[in-house]
């Protein structure tokens, strides 16, 4: 682990830190369940005080195919990430990045809002640092002193950073939290510690902590079609396990 000092802390201390704006990243291998931490994290906060995306794999429903991968809003919003047919935009290993349907649903929840405390984002990774845009947005975010993010990082290839994930995980003001299977427990419980004090600093809350958080999809980019199935659902049991990345499945035709 490594961030700022605030974080020389472990589970069992009593409190947490004392930090209202501090930005938190999980980083790890594909698979080792970043998105699971991050959703189950998020559903236990307030629901007026967070906004962000993560993302879901897309099949063909015939198939079984993976096609590319969707972006969904903690509000529900959905629009596609990636696709492996031509024209979505540029390609980045064996996909294109559908940018435009992209920057559309997710440049307006990176905009520094007095009402929200938290913003989520899973993940900044190689598709998404496509977008000139998107990197510009989130490094003014990451610079507001009254917001925090909360999100997660692609690993290390070949022993080395993407320049932009170097670049955040050097600033003083964030924490990075390496993720990985023996792990999993001790990091969640020290991630959801460090976002309640994250968001019980602020002073315009009106829910409780434990308020739901809906993830569902009810749209998509006009562009782009999104799984007509039946729609991913974080529920709010206080006793339940983490949820895990689930499979999406898509009309978008492969090439």
């Amino acid at each position: 682990m490594v961030g700022v000092d605030a974080l020389a802390w472990t589970v069992e201390d009593k409190e947490p830190p004392a930090s209202s704006a501090i930005n938190v990243f999980v980083t790890g291998q594909p698979g080792v369940g970043k998105t699971s931490l991050v959703l189950n994290a998020v559903k236990k906060l307030p629901k007026d005080m967070i906004a962000g995306f993560y993302t879901l794999e897309a099949r063909n429903p015939r198939t079984g195919e993976k096609v590319g991968l969707d972006i969904e809003t903690l509000s529900g919003e959905c629009a596609p990430l990636s696709r492996l047919r031509r024209g979505c935009g540029p390609k980045v290993g064996k996909y294109y990045f559908a940018m435009e349907a992209f920057e559309r649903l997710v440049l307006p929840l990176l905009k520094p809002s007095k009402a929200i405390k938290l913003h989520v984002i899973d993940e900044v990774g190689r598709m998404e640092l496509q977008s000139e845009h998107f990197k510009d947005a989130l490094m003014a975010l990451l610079a507001s002193p009254n917001v925090a993010v909360f999100g997660s990082l692609p690993a290390c290839r070949y022993g080395h950073d993407l320049p932009f994930v170097e670049a955040i995980k050097q600033r003083s003001d964030t924490a990075i939290l390496t993720l990985t299977k023996s792990n999993r427990d001790a990091t969640a419980l020290q991630v959801e510690a460090l976002l309640r004090n994250i968001v019980s600093s602020a002073s315009v809350s009106s829910a409780p902590v434990n308020s739901p958080v809906e993830i569902s999809s009810r749209g998509s980019s006009p562009e782009f079609t999104c799984s007509s199935f039946s729609p991913y659902i974080v529920s709010f049991k206080n006793n339940e396990e983490p949820p895990e990345k689930k499979r999406r499945t898509s009309d978008s035709k492969t090439t």
